[in-house]
């Protein structure tokens, strides 16, 4: 990776850094790079940028006389050129900063420039003048040999429908470009209305374009009219590997002669060759990685839709991993209050923010006064304003329940809902929805607004908060931070795991129970309810095994019904976790107990407007959030994968974001496809960071949070950068942080990482069952290949950039 052929880019750009408008100005001027070549760009720009306090000796470096030359406090010995390079560097910068430095310490009349010439002029010499092309970054051929420590991009949105089957049947064909030019070419498969070709020259042409096919070789029924087959195609998608191109087209023009025409040619060549179904792998593929880590993301997506003017909570996509973040924002009675934190004003100031993607962070806690719960949150901006940042920091990091959160939007505009079909129309199954389903799918329209909340503190750093010393010590100043008693609670949970679905609403309320079982009784609560089952939690291990008989005894329907006797009711142990305190239970009715069901709709209607509910829409519902916030994922995924008796981490998911951490990843690559993840998994890294924490983790327990640093660093002769990893852990205590971060970010660059690192659940094949058996019949290997990938997962790592946050941790000001 270099900088070295952008530097005329950079020295254009930099002028204008101090200027209003410098980051339009920033994306116009570098619109033709790609991502991670801007984000390279981009750094580069603010290093060069950063205050500069080193003095410049150049006596013995230099042809010419030094003298001493002073500015802002600092002596410096420079000649001539050099003053003129010094004085004309800072009319650019407009202070002393570190690309000031750089150029005049590297001018045209130094010794070491003029050896470097001379040494370049003898190999010019001996080699002759003709040079090599240098490889561009992500231009390297698919088959050339990946690196160690790089890993895989993975898209999980990238789906590829098709309305027809196409056959891989091989014939010549003439294509003629719009300008007339011909060539020979030949099919790899073919449909009605769509095509695959392959050239041997990419000859200019682009997605887009129109290219003017001649099938040679279909013959026609001699009884009938000849139809022409010269059939203009758009180019819809193109790759290439080695010296070979291809090309998907779809047909333009939809005339029946030609249609039966080609239909009859396939149906009579479909015993011959088998049906192309490298879409359908990748679609589960994607299928497949997308419920790998959705079902064990480690934030909550919220959507919101607009109501009176304002926009408000509507879904929360739900896990077992995110549970604690909702669980924070529960009230006394067991209400959800999250959406307090999504004030008017504050969504509003949030959504103007236009820098780092719109993320925010936002400092919460929560306090008890004479039997009441408080909620209090603060943005980082609202805390500079009114200059409580140490009191709310101080006084709330006090607290039993404090939290910090970085929250992302995402504004959702012409979403397609309908999910599209992978399958053959004749294979697609259409069952009819209930009016209830379609109620459902309808408020998936009415989505404005997608926000990520991910938490990113734990015990260890709410004590750096506490060590903050507020001047004003005067808590009522706090009081603006407050929530409103009565705030949006019409906010409905959504499971992520599609095959879970539930025939019937559950409500999260938490009530005593007592189990009796084998003459003993066992003290829990509920944690959700509906007419016909519910979820406890106990207060000790229980050993029971699924299918046993319960009696259950809860006080409320006793209370609610006025009669002692029904408070008992008869359930089956559907499932119990493995430590034995959770467990799933269905109800059991008989003559006796026929109350239970009606008296628990009665509490559930007269409770409604106070109960969070656990909605059952229909799957592709389900399946639609989820999509719409894999295409949205703030935060970098990475897959770690079992291969063999080693481990190591597979694939890196695609963020389809403006991400840094995938920027810099991917920019530390040379390859397109694969991300450069050395910074998190050479030498003993992964073992330390990753290995050591999944051998601790079983498939049900939470995630586990690590933090480490990346220092990146560049070298200016060579143009590379490098980087390099510190745990935080390593540094003792506050000062010693605050002392690498100050003397790391005027050097180079910092990037701060929370590493959630949870452990798989084994893929789960039902989702996609009628894709793979389908893609089997065709492609046995490659679809074993793709299961035995799917099959390998072990582990997740959602990593979070949290360097703002740890500016305030450790009160590191610039």
């Amino acid at each position: 990776m270099s900088l070295n052929q952008d530097k005329t880019l950079i020295n254009n750009i930099i002028p204008y850094f101090h200027d209003n408008d410098f980051n339009h100005r920033f994306e116009s001027m570098t619109s033709k790079l790609s991502k991670s070549n801007r984000f390279l760009i981009k750094m580069e720009i603010n290093r060069l940028q950063t205050d500069c306090n080193r003095s410049i000796d150049l006596r013995g470096r230099v042809n010419g006389t030094c003298q001493e030359y002073k500015y802002q406090n600092l002596t410096h010995y420079l000649d001539d050129v050099a003053i003129s390079v010094f004085e004309e560097a800072i009319s650019v910068y407009t202070k002393y900063t570190t690309g000031v430095f750089e150029e005049v310490t590297s001018p045209k009349n130094s010794y070491r420039k003029q050896q470097d010439q001379q040494d370049q002029n003898r190999r010019d010499n001996v080699h002759g003048s003709a040079t090599t092309k240098p490889a561009m970054v992500n231009e390297e051929p698919d088959n050339q040999e990946i690196p160690p420590n790089h890993a895989k991009i993975v898209n999980l949105v990238d789906f590829n429908s098709r309305s027809e089957e196409r056959i891989n049947i091989l014939t010549k064909i003439k294509v003629r470009l719009a300008n007339g030019k011909t060539m020979m070419a030949s099919t790899t498969n073919i449909s009605v209305h769509g095509a695959k070709i392959k050239l041997s020259a990419l000859s200019g042409i682009t997605n887009g374009q129109t290219l003017y096919v001649h099938y040679q070789e279909i013959p026609q029924d001699a009884q009938e009219p000849a139809v022409s087959l010269d059939l203009a195609y758009t180019v819809i998608e193109n790759y290439s590997n080695g010296p070979s191109y291809w090309f998907h087209l779809r047909r333009q023009h939809k005339d029946k002669l030609v249609s039966a025409v080609l239909a009859k040619f396939i149906k009579s060549q479909r015993h011959k060759f088998s049906t192309d179904v490298e879409h359908v792998v990748e679609t589960v593929r994607c299928m497949g990685y997308q419920q790998l880590y959705i079902n064990k993301i480690v934030g909550v997506p919220l959507f919101f839709s607009k109501k009176q003017q304002q926009l408000l909570p509507e879904f929360a996509l739900c896990n077992v991993e995110n549970k604690p973040v909702l669980d924070f924002w529960r009230s006394n009675g067991n209400q959800l209050k999250i959406s307090g934190l999504f004030s008017k004003k504050r969504l509003e100031k949030m959504l103007q923010r236009q820098e780092n993607g719109q993320e925010t962070l936002v400092y919460c806690f929560s306090h008890i006064a004479k039997g009441k719960k408080y909620f209090y949150s603060a943005t980082e901006d609202e805390l500079i304003e009114t200059g409580q940042a140490d009191l709310f920091m101080h006084f709330g990091a006090n607290k039993k329940q404090w939290s910090v959160y970085k929250i992302f939007l995402t504004p959702v505009t012409d979403y397609e809902w309908q999910l599209p079909d992978t399958l053959p129309q004749h294979l697609v199954q259409c069952g009819e929805l209930t009016i209830d389903e379609n109620k459902q799918l309808l408020k998936l329209h009415d989505i404005e607004l997608m926000a990520y909340i991910i938490q990113i503190s734990d015990e260890e750093n709410k004590l750096k908060y506490q060590l903050r010393q507020p001047m004003n010590t005067s808590v009522a100043q706090l009081q603006q931070f407050c929530h409103p008693e009565h705030v949006h609670s019409g906010l409905s949970l959504v499971e992520t795991k599609v095959s879970t679905q539930r025939s019937e609403d559950r409500f999260n309320y938490q009530t005593r129970i007592i189990v009796h079982h084998k003459k003993k009784a066992y003290l829990g609560a509920t944690v959700n309810f509906s007419v016909h089952g519910m979820q406890i939690t106990m207060t000790r291990t229980v050993e029971l095994d699924k299918g046993e008989l319960l009696k259950v005894e809860m006080p409320l329907l006793a209370k609610a019904s006025g009669k002692p006797e029904y408070a008992f009711l008869d359930y089956e142990l559907m499932r119990v976790t493995q430590e034995g305190r959770v467990l799933n239970l269905r109800i059991i009715t008989s003559p006796e107990t026929a109350y239970g069901p009606k008296l628990i709709h009665k509490i559930i209607n007269n409770y409604k407007h106070k109960l969070t509910a656990q909605v059952t829409p229909p799957a592709n519902a389900t399946k639609s959030l989820n999509l719409l916030y894999c295409s949205n994922i703030h935060c970098l995924p990475v897959v770690i994968s079992k291969e063999g008796n080693s481990y190591n981490i597979s694939h890196v998911i695609n963020p389809r974001n403006d991400n840094r951490l995938f920027n810099l990843f991917s920019a530390l690559s040379n390859n397109k496809k694969y991300c450069n993840v050395s910074a998190i998994s050479k030498n003993n890294i992964f073992k330390e960071l990753f290995f050591g924490t999944l051998k601790m983790l079983n498939t049900n327990m939470s995630a586990v949070a690590r933090e480490v640093y990346i220092e990146v660093s560049s070298d200016k002769n060579s143009g590379t950068y490098h980087a390099t990893t510190h745990y935080f852990e390593s540094f003792d205590g506050v000062d010693a942080h605050r002392e690498f971060i100050l003397k790391t970010k005027a050097a180079g660059q910092l990037f701060a990482l929370r590493v959630m690192i949870s452990r798989n659940h084994a893929m789960d094949y039902k989702t996609v069952s009628r894709e793979i058996i389908y893609a089997a019949k065709q492609a046995s290997y490659r679809t074993r290949h793709l299961q035995a990938q799917l099959d390998a997962v072990v582990g997740l790592g959602e990593l979070i950039d949290i360097t703002d946050e740890v500016m305030q941790r450790f009160n590191v000001y610039f």
